[in-house]
């Protein structure tokens, strides 16, 4: 049976015998330490969309040539979704990477350790 302990950070480890054992889940962005569960992630069953969309509409606006250029509210969505996916994913693999190095932290180089191959797997 997998037991997970909570640091104060919010990231849990997992102990006992399974695959996972020994790693750490990530937790999610509005995670409070002590609560139960995370609220739903961003556009689920509507909960927080409108402000994780208007954010990404910003972010993809910084980078467009044109103004008055548009972006539906579905490609927000998964664009929300994928940068969800993105962040977690370079999280798990900066726990992952500070664990096989022995440290209980993990620090800015461990994400640029994983960085490159984070980019070419997205």
């Amino acid at each position: 049976m997998e037991k997970r302990e909570e640091s104060a950070s919010g990231f849990r480890k997992v102990r006992g015998g399974g695959a996972a054992s020994g790693l750490y889940e990530v937790p999610c962005a509005n995670h409070r330490p002590g609560a139960r569960r995370c609220p739903p992630p961003c556009g689920a069953a509507g909960a927080r969309f409108p402000r994780c969309a208007e954010t990404v509409n910003k972010i993809l606006h910084l980078h467009f040539k044109d103004d008055k250029t548009r972006v539906s509210s579905d490609a927000l969505l998964l664009m929300a979704e994928m940068l969800n996916v993105f962040v977690r994913e370079a999280a798990a693999r900066s726990a992952r990477q500070a664990q096989a190095e022995e440290l209980d932290r993990v620090d800015i180089e461990h994400v640029e350790k994983v960085l490159p191959q984070l980019l070419l797997d997205f």
